[in-house]
């Protein structure tokens, strides 16, 4: 017997559907959730009437301020804002670089807190915004941690950004266990050509990745100061991490002559070798 979906059910659809996505066409959402175009017309038109949506200038579908207020609660935001701020800001100052704090959503990074480093020239971001998180450093080092199915499912759906963009499963998964050994995550301009990163994890009291911390600058910046910048990061994640209730550094490094413990993602306990 087929089951029918109720009309809260069907909005929801329809505002996922267009929440997680920067627009989205009649079209599009449509296609993607199979509704008879009476009743998503008569959906699309209540959530903008409720201030949920907005209509573009092209005519497209986007989420509105009231989505963004939503999702920021959804994050405890001024809790996050006073745990990761000064942090943030300790970190551009040791590196000069823009600072990012960063969570985990459908293979993506999204920045829900950002400092902005102390150059004229920095890489282009805004909180709120996502990017893929197989080409970035907040989002390697989110997406490494997770589980192995939902790391191949990302690796075969990414995209080529740029000539330095690793796509596949294999060159991802791989490419994760490299970054649990060191324990962050590095961009050699695989979004943003010419823009390098470095990303670490943020666990809490269980050993979960929960966020992740993060610089991104030009290459010419990075690339030279990679190993110093890296443990600024590095220090930056374990500071927030311990504002989180960690005990202890879930990460210890290959060089510092042992194994190093992964911690366990949000969506499996299962420990990563």
């Amino acid at each position: 017997m087929k089951t029918r979906t109720s009309s809260v059910g069907k909005a929801l659809a329809v505002l996922e559907c267009v929440g997680l996505s920067e627009s989205r066409s009649l079209a599009e959402i449509a296609d993607a959730v199979k509704l008879p175009k009476s009743t998503l017309l008569r959906l699309l038109q209540e959530l903008v009437a409720k201030g949920f949506l907005y209509r573009t200038s092209h005519g497209a579908y986007a989420a509105s301020l009231k989505m963004w207020r939503i999702g920021c609660n959804a994050v405890h935001h001024d809790t996050v804002r006073d745990e990761v701020i000064p942090v943030l800001r300790d970190l551009v100052t040791n590196t000069g670089e823009t600072a990012h704090y960063s969570v985990y959503e459908d293979g993506h990074a999204v920045y829900i807190e950002k400092v902005d480093g102390l150059h004229p020239i920095r890489s282009y971001t805004t909180v709120g915004g996502r990017s893929p998180a197989y080409a970035t450093a907040t989002g390697k080092a989110l997406l490494s941690w997770r589980g192995e199915q939902e790391i191949a499912r990302i690796g075969r759906r990414a995209a080529k950004h740029t000539e330095h963009t690793h796509v596949g499963t294999n060159e991802l998964a791989a490419q994760a266990a490299t970054i649990r050994l060191d324990g962050y995550a590095v961009n050699r301009g695989e979004w943003r050509a010419g823009v390098w990163g470095i990303g670490a994890p943020v666990v809490d009291r269980h050993e979960q990745v929960i966020a992740a911390v993060g610089i991104s600058g030009p290459r010419e910046r990075i690339e030279p100061n990679l190993k110093v910048f890296a443990e600024y990061v590095r220090k930056a994640a374990l500071e927030i991490s311990r504002r989180h209730g960690a005990l202890r550094d879930a990460f210890v490094r290959v060089s510092d002559g042992a194994q190093p413990a992964a911690p366990k993602s949000k969506t499996s306990r299962k420990r990563r070798p």
